[in-house]
């Protein structure tokens, strides 16, 4: 799996250079200063909400708003990955999921096991996901109006969204720490506990993975029935007994491949046919995300329109 931790630290190592050269630009606004660095515009990767309603806007006006129009884009590279690669963005590019990964790993480390609630509980918890994603998608996709998304879209809390997201990291609440804590906590015990029951991001993936090329095939032919691959799978999914495995909760995370002893017997293939070694897989994700990268920024939808001097303006107001 040496591939799939190589892009992590790469996307972690990515997004803490993000995080500092962001609060950098918001704290010399903060000052009274205009940057003379431009802002990073990946920031908007963490801003799904306004990436929805930004596709939204992009599918019936037929142009990006020019307001985090990145969000967009990055909601569309992480569909494209789910149409070809799975949910490869949850395990490979979401900085949660080595969160996630290595607590219920020291949790088994050190309690000697992980845990699992019963089948219907299991099953109960798992929708809660596609319920938040369900609202979500409602509400944006069907009861907001063109002109309200317009009005939202173009408002002054969504012109500085990214810095209220920035500003509640920087400041949590106590509720806040206390909500962490316990997602922390279930994810020791549980394996993947706030991937597997709560994650609206995750869930629309999944559904859209369920259409994927790129899927775990057992071949029957080799395979030893030792189980190896469905006991290392994160997601429970009993990959022993599947020639190949369809479920939207399937991470594409390698972990059942790489733990099979017998060489060919599971693997990842792309339409049934080409096996996608797990480097070749990390370089088509990365590429997909440079891809949508390089695009915008060609075509100048990359930057949102909203300037320097207008933000500080907005703070100044109180957004």
């Amino acid at each position: 799996m040496l591939p799939r931790y190589l892009v992590q630290a790469g996307f972690m190592l990515f997004y803490v250079w993000l995080a500092v050269r962001f609060a950098q630009w918001v704290s010399l606004l903060k000052a009274g200063e205009i940057p003379d660095f431009s802002r990073p515009a990946a920031v908007d990767g963490f801003l799904p909400i306004s990436g929805l309603m930004g596709l939204r806007h992009w599918f019936e006006a037929g142009q990006l708003f020019p307001v985090h129009p990145a969000a967009a884009l990055i909601l569309l590279g992480a569909l494209l990955t789910a149409l070809l690669l799975k949910r490869g963005f949850c395990s490979w590019v979401c900085p949660v999921f080595p969160l996630s990964e290595g607590l219920w790993r020291l949790g088994a480390k050190l309690c000697g096991r992980t845990f699992a609630p019963p089948f219907w509980l299991d099953l109960l918890l798992r929708s809660l996901k596609y319920l938040l994603l369900g609202f979500f998608a409602y509400q944006i996709l069907w009861v907001m109006p063109l002109p309200g998304l317009r009005a939202f879209l173009a408002s002054p809390y969504h012109k500085i969204s990214d810095i209220r997201m920035l500003e509640f990291f920087q400041h949590p609440s106590a509720t806040t720490l206390v909500v962490i804590g316990l997602l922390a906590v279930a994810c020791f015990f549980v394996q993947m506990a706030w991937c597997r029951y709560l994650c609206p991001y995750g869930a629309l993936l999944g559904l859209v993975s369920l259409l994927s090329l790129g899927k775990i095939s057992r071949d029957e032919h080799l395979c030893i029935r030792c189980g190896a691959c469905s006991a290392r799978c994160p997601a429970w999914l009993p990959v022993m007994h599947k020639r190949r495995v369809r479920s939207a909760e399937c991470y594409a995370c390698y972990r059942c491949v790489q733990g099979c002893p017998v060489a060919g017997a599971v693997e990842l293939t792309w339409a049934g046919r080409w096996r996608l070694t797990a480097t070749a897989f990390g370089v088509l994700l990365v590429g997909i995300f440079i891809g949508v990268s390089l695009w915008g920024r060609l075509t100048g939808n990359w930057q949102g329109q909203v300037s320097p001097q207008e933000v500080l303006f907005l703070l100044r107001a109180g957004g």
